[in-house]
């Protein structure tokens, strides 16, 4: 195959693509893919707590940010946050309703899920989703942990893909207040 044929060239064009796509890749923070969501009401669901005590509507919530956490016990990245979210926690929603933390255990087992907060002493809101995963579907879910931060009027102000930071968690609430 000479140089100066078409078929060469059209060879080349398709290397070369590949390799721009490939680079495109490599060079992508994966963490920075932007959520449909933002600036919209946040999807709407009803669950109940992982202790089977008491239920949740999101809708329930308006007038009061919320920080938004889906997480597994399969997560590593889950078990350097849990700490931090539950800090926040006992600093800033503690009966005191400044922000109300919720995690929502996605593609989990109840018992795990459990487990998993008793090990962690979470004492938030936790919850799990159903066997189809609707609440992390609808929320367009890429995996865990991902946090959304739900403005008082219930709109997605922010997404967090990767683990939150003590920063990160106050830098929102203060924009959501």
């Amino acid at each position: 195959m000479s140089w100066r044929s078409l078929k060469f060239w059209g060879v080349m064009l398709v290397i070369l693509g590949f390799i721009g796509l490939l680079a495109f890749g490599l060079t992508s923070d994966p963490k920075k893919v932007p959520s449909p969501l933002l600036g919209k009401m946040a999807p709407d669901f009803s669950v109940t707590s992982l202790d089977g005590k008491s239920s949740l509507k999101l809708s329930e919530l308006k007038g009061i940010p919320v920080v938004l956490n889906f997480w597994g016990s399969w997560c590593p990245e889950c078990t350097r946050e849990a700490p931090v979210l539950e800090a926040f926690y006992q600093r800033y929603d503690k009966g005191q309703n400044k922000v109300r933390v919720l995690g929502i255990a996605f593609q989990d087992t109840p018992s795990r899920a459990k487990a998993f907060a008793k090990r962690f002493g979470k004492n938030y809101f936790l919850a799990l989703d159903d066997d189809e995963g609707s609440i992390a579907l609808n929320y367009g879910l890429y995996g865990a942990p991902e946090t959304f931060f739900i403005d008082p009027k219930g709109i997605i102000r922010f997404k967090q893909v990767g683990g939150v930071t003590p920063d990160l968690l106050l830098e929102q609430l203060e924009s959501m207040l």
